[in-house]
């Protein structure tokens, strides 16, 4: 169990998303063509194919995404944690959400982990959405917050829904935010027990508000998933943020009030 203590801070130096170019054969096809050479045969295409093909497959290998969902009820957080983890911002103000997907990418000893983080609704008016979800995620963060105890009712639920979807089991790490409301707690911290040794899943204290081990979820859901993530000072990450469905005028000014916040200030997080 993680208890709620002050993080370390930041380590990481943000850095813009690169797009990978792969081989393309049409400029050489085309050059044929003005060679007047005619329909070029298997035989002479397929040296320049396999290099290609070769190129792309070496590629992947060094490529790994994972996909993690994030869940929970409305106001407790999830956004905020995202924001912290991301983008080391936090906003007081709530924004409703519907769907936000957030790209990290991580080059770790010559490979890319590629981290994508789904923001879900914390209303659920999108049962199908949330159904879609639940299959193509490879790891889940079930968040609650302290001073609301139907908030964990509602992470026992989404548990449940997770467990009938992928039955042979899934990474859970179980969030309880808002720890710096510790004089409003209605959740007893006992359940961190219930998490840990009956549901066998991650528990990790935090507060999105103040930064504490915002980080320790993520290393958490990682290493239950096996996922090589010993991130150092020396190793580039960037990230960005792109939305996942139509986003309102107000959900919109939010995201482009972080992204300014994002590239005013540059800091980065130890992950080891």
């Amino acid at each position: 169990m993680t208890t709620c203590g002050l993080c370390t801070p930041p380590l990481f130096t943000m850095r813009p998303r690169l797009e990978r170019r792969r081989l393309s054969l049409q400029p050489e096809l085309a050059a044929g063509a003005d060679r007047g050479d005619g329909a070029l045969s298997r035989r002479r295409t397929a040296p320049a194919l396999e290099p290609s093909l070769e190129q792309d497959e070496e590629e992947e290998k060094k490529e790994q995404k994972y996909r993690v969902v994030v869940m929970g009820s409305a106001r407790v957080g999830k956004t905020a944690l995202i924001s912290q983890f991301l983008y080391d911002t936090f906003t007081p103000r709530y924004v409703k959400t519907v769907e936000d997907l957030h790209n990290g990418e991580y080059e770790v000893h010559g490979r890319t982990l590629k981290l994508e983080i789904l923001d879900t609704s914390g209303s659920y008016q999108f049962p199908a959405m949330r159904k879609l979800s639940i299959r193509t995620a490879d790891g889940f963060v079930l968040v609650y917050a302290i001073d609301d105890e139907d908030s964990f009712e509602q992470v026992r639920q989404l548990r449940e829904e997770i467990l009938e979807e992928k039955p042979s089991g899934v990474p859970i790490v179980v969030v309880a935010n808002k720890c710096d409301l510790a004089s409003r707690r209605q959740v007893p911290e006992t359940q961190g027990s219930l998490v840990e040794l009956e549901w066998d899943h991650g528990f990790v204290q935090t507060s999105a508000k103040e930064n504490i081990n915002i980080v320790q979820v993520f290393k958490e859901l990682l290493s239950q998933a096996k996922v090589r993530y010993d991130l150092s000072p020396a190793v580039e990450k960037r990230r960005q943020s792109l939305p996942a469905a139509q986003l309102s005028a107000n959900q919109l000014k939010h995201l482009q009030s972080i992204s300014r916040k994002h590239n005013s200030k540059r800091s980065s997080c130890i992950i080891a």
